[in-house]
């Protein structure tokens, strides 16, 4: 079973290259941390991302304790990006030229032309996007270096994590996917709009028409291209509250949710028990996930004691 979810990491992908471009807005300061700035653009944008996103938009609430909780992980960026500057962390050309390759791997576009097309219709550049992974992957090397030969994982915490996700085989389900965001800021009416579709989606298919076809003429979720198939997904990486309503379908049959921030369409393919696996097998992926698991707390220890350090203003 595999606890971090692929389809987490396709969706994030998916917001790269097939959300709208944000509406220009009238910017302003909210935060400065040290010598470098956060404009409430940046904040509207990484909260689009968390709206977009098929896997949070369900619990996702656009309120002010959400944005402030976003704002201090954009300032707990800012710091991790000057620490690694300091620090001289780079990324090698080839490093950034794979993981764009992987991108378009994942998205189906054939060449650099595709991406920056795909790229354009999000107002973004090809620059822009190279920025974005240059600092990601720095900011996993900064993690390697603050955390390195700090965190150490029990057998006794190997094995309970076994026995709790590993020793039975997981139900699996094969789901197709469609999805429908409200655009940024949506009116009653633009929502009215989207609803409409999504009825629209399912009356169609409940009358015999192709669930993949409509995924490519309409999704904004993960894989369009290819109908929106998400392929067999573990029981346990999967919202409990989409769960309840998934499990009581058959194989054809559809769910649609409607989340906070738009409409899920949801067709169930194929159900299945994975196969258990011994301790053995599972052992070097389980000692990954409980080590990014410390790792990720022991970095957010070290992000404090930078942000003790740091001349921070919030200004929101």
């Amino acid at each position: 079973m595999k606890i971090l979810s692929r389809l987490i990491i396709l969706c994030m992908l998916v917001l790269v290259l097939s959300y709208p471009a944000p509406a220009e807005i009238v910017d302003r300061i909210v935060a400065q941390v040290n010598d470098e700035i956060i404009t409430l653009s940046d904040l509207d944008q990484s909260i689009q991302y968390m709206r977009a996103n098929p896997q949070t938009r369900s619990q996702f609430q656009d309120n002010e304790a959400t944005r402030r909780q976003m704002l201090d992980l954009l300032i707990d960026r800012k710091l991790a990006k000057e620490e690694a500057n300091r620090l001289g962390i780079t990324i090698p050309e080839h490093d950034l030229a794979n993981a764009l390759e992987q991108i378009k791997k994942r998205n189906n576009l054939p060449d650099d032309e595709a991406l920056i097309q795909a790229l354009a219709k999000q107002g973004m550049s090809l620059d822009q996007l190279r920025q974005q992974l240059t600092e990601q992957m720095q900011q996993e090397r900064l993690i390697q270096y603050a955390v390195k030969g700090k965190v150490r994982i029990s057998e006794d915490k190997i094995r309970q994590y076994y026995d709790q996700y590993y020793r039975q085989g997981g139900s699996q389900v094969h789901l197709k996917l469609i999805v429908l965001p409200y655009p940024p800021g949506a009116t009653q009416a633009q929502k009215a709009e989207t609803r409409a579709l999504a009825e629209k989606i399912l009356q169609e298919c409940r009358q015999g028409a192709s669930f993949e076809n409509l995924a490519r003429q309409y999704s904004k979720g993960p894989n369009p291209t290819q109908g929106g198939d998400l392929g067999y997904v573990d029981r346990a990486d999967i919202d409990p509250n989409i769960y309840a309503l998934i499990d009581r379908l058959r194989p054809g049959e559809y769910a649609p949710i409607e989340a906070p921030q738009g409409f899920q369409l949801f067709k169930l393919v194929d159900r299945r028990t994975g196969r258990s696996q011994s301790f053995e097998e599972a052992r070097p992926e389980i000692e990954n996930i409980l080590m990014r698991e410390e790792m990720a707390k022991k970095f957010s220890e070290w992000l404090k004691t930078l942000r003790a350090k740091a001349h921070i203003k919030i200004f929101y």
